[in-house]
């Protein structure tokens, strides 16, 4: 696995610590934050199966389905869903700085999507379905 992948999933670790301690803060639906642990971990095993040859010929295509509703899920929160459905009691967040946080999140997470779409089509070719 290449160094910068390492240093990629480390600060996506640090980030789950902090959304974690930010839940905790704003008392966030436990929904969300059950969502947001097992997205993260999911991506981040996804990430490093990718780069392990003998972890990647073991999966098959049933793995690839939390890949599609993370995504699906993730693409409605930052693109259509609001921060009140999430059930946050935040203060009031200039709507310019909600936009500059979801734009980050999208930039943050774009590798993870890249990898394990990545990922799934070496699992489809593994089981002869591509």
């Amino acid at each position: 696995m290449p160094f910068f992948i390492k240093i990629y999933i480390a600060i996506f670790m640090l980030l789950l610590v902090s959304n974690i301690i930010f839940h905790s803060k704003f008392k966030m639906k436990i929904l969300f934050l059950i969502y947001e642990i097992f997205s993260a971990l999911y991506m981040m095993t996804l990430i490093i199966i990718y780069f392990d040859p003998l972890l990647l010929e073991k999966l098959n295509i049933i793995s690839i389905i939390p890949l599609i509703l993370i995504i699906g899920v993730d693409i409605y929160f930052t693109t259509i869903g609001s921060i009140k459905e999430l059930g946050l009691n935040l203060p009031d967040i200039p709507e310019k700085s909600q936009e500059m946080a979801k734009i980050i999140s999208i930039l943050f997470n774009a590798p993870a999507y890249v990898i394990g779409i990545m990922a799934s089509l070496e699992i489809l070719k593994n089981n002869h379905i591509l």
